[in-house]
């Protein structure tokens, strides 16, 4: 007798025999309901009564297997429960199951051109997706319906307080990362479609934990620490505006051109873009007492940043500290928002393209994810915006007016285009011409 076992936490049901050597074997159906699982079971035993007893499958069970689909033809070939010609059984088993954790586990080790924060993500989304779907779930029998609930299930997981625990951002980084697994998926031929193909994940930036943080601030932390080493990594972070750690732990002496007022700076993050593996940034004058205070204390590794020699070392719990003792609330995104902080302020007095091409990204992803609205924005707004403007261009604030006294030569080819105030409020045509500032 074949037996059916079902698990509650993702819907799959599996179905288990005893074979002709006494071994119990067990065929996946993946997700159907009671009465499917009971059908196919009832099929099972009688294929394997029929190798049992060495006699002839029912022409019930022959008809049923004709219209079987070819994921399921494949597992109950690969429990022997059927036999093929040698073309058949090479074609069946090229379909038979592939378990979603083994396939997404090779294409992670597939792809050594992966930075190691991007292979962490990736792993992550395999843990949500094998646990939500079954580890040893066949990739042939996941759904769009599969791809839609994984969603669902992720919007729903809360925090102990009772927040969300993913941010939109962060769980359209996940479904990005489940569509790339099953893209390669169908490259790889074992099945036609993306489940993923229509679940749509946000792309937005979560605003909340967007900061500007500002140059008096940034100085607080600098002087609460000690550290000369520490002073030199949050300068090059807010005034240099350089990846924390990646774009650090990279420069050399050899990259500060002080006869040009230069840095070189090499990036992990674009190296593999053409054309993008350095980029010069200016040596702002914010930047250059650290940079000159630790050339003086310079040892003979030839780096400039010599506290930290990982590009994945967590400098994060030690400038909470530094913030906390400057008497600031630490921010979100705490190395994130010093970059962003200082292309803001660039963008302020520099062409785009300009201040991009210091900072190593494109407008695109400046205007998403580091250009910021400030306080100062808002002062400056409040401050006559049209006389301001207007005195920075160089053109008086108030429309010029032309009269017939002071033109009488014009006088009578003049058309009335003005009004005056007659009382009363209403206005009544005047012999003045408005000629507005555009």
């Amino acid at each position: 007798m074949a037996s059916i076992s079902h698990d509650k936490k993702n819907g799959r049901r599996t179905i288990q025999f005893k074979d002709t050597d006494g071994t119990r074997k067990s065929i996946r159906l993946g997700k159907c309901d009671q009465k499917t699982a009971q059908a196919i079971r009832t099929q099972i035993e009688h294929l394997a009564s029929a190798k049992a007893n060495a006699t002839s499958i029912p022409t019930q069970t022959t008809e049923w297997l004709k219209v079987i689909d070819a994921g399921l033809r494949g597992r109950l070939l690969a429990v022997g429960l059927v036999s093929k010609s040698a073309e058949e059984i090479k074609a069946a088993t090229e379909q038979s199951a592939v378990s979603l954790s083994d396939f997404i586990e090779r294409y992670i080790e597939s792809r050594t051109d992966a930075k190691i924060r991007t292979v962490r993500k990736w792993k992550t989304t395999q843990r949500l997706l094998t646990a939500f779907l079954g580890a040893d779930s066949d990739l042939a029998t996941i759904t769009a319906g599969d791809a839609s609930r994984f969603k669902l299930h992720l919007m729903k997981m809360k925090k102990k307080d009772g927040t969300k625990f993913y941010s939109p951002s962060t769980l359209g980084k996940h479904i990005e990362g489940a569509k790339l697994f099953f893209t390669a998926v169908v490259d790889d031929a074992i099945r036609t479609d993306n489940p993923f193909a229509k679940v749509k994940g946000s792309k937005a930036v979560n605003e909340e934990r967007v900061q500007f943080i500002g140059q008096e601030d940034i100085r607080k932390c600098i002087d609460a620490t000690p550290d000369r080493q520490w002073k030199l990594i949050i300068a090059l972070s807010r005034f240099g505006g350089l990846r924390t750690p990646s774009e650090h732990v990279r420069l050399r002496w050899d990259d500060i051109l002080w006869d040009q007022n230069k840095i070189v700076v090499h990036s992990p993050k674009t190296e593999h873009h053409e054309g993008r593996a350095y980029r010069h940034v200016p040596l702002f004058p914010e930047l250059l007492p650290f940079l000159l205070d630790a050339a003086e204390r310079a040892d003979d590794s030839g780096f400039v940043v010599t506290k930290i020699r990982d590009s994945e070392s967590n400098l994060r719990t030690t400038f909470l500290k530094i913030i906390k003792r400057a008497g600031l609330k630490p921010w979100p995104k705490l190395f994130q928002n010093l970059r962003a902080s200082r292309q803001t302020e660039l963008q302020e007095i520099y062409p785009t393209h300009v201040v991009c091409s210091w900072m190593g990204n494109s407008p695109k992803v400046a205007q998403k994810h580091y250009l910021q609205v400030t306080e100062e924005h808002f002062e400056k707004a409040v401050q006559n915006p049209v006389q301001q403007a207007s005195a920075n261009a160089g053109i008086p604030s108030q429309p010029i007016t032309i009269t017939n006294k002071e033109t009488p030569e014009n006088a009578g080819n003049q058309h009335s285009t003005g009004f005056r105030d007659s009382g009363g409020g209403i206005r009544t045509p005047d012999t003045r011409i408005m000629i507005p500032l555009l």
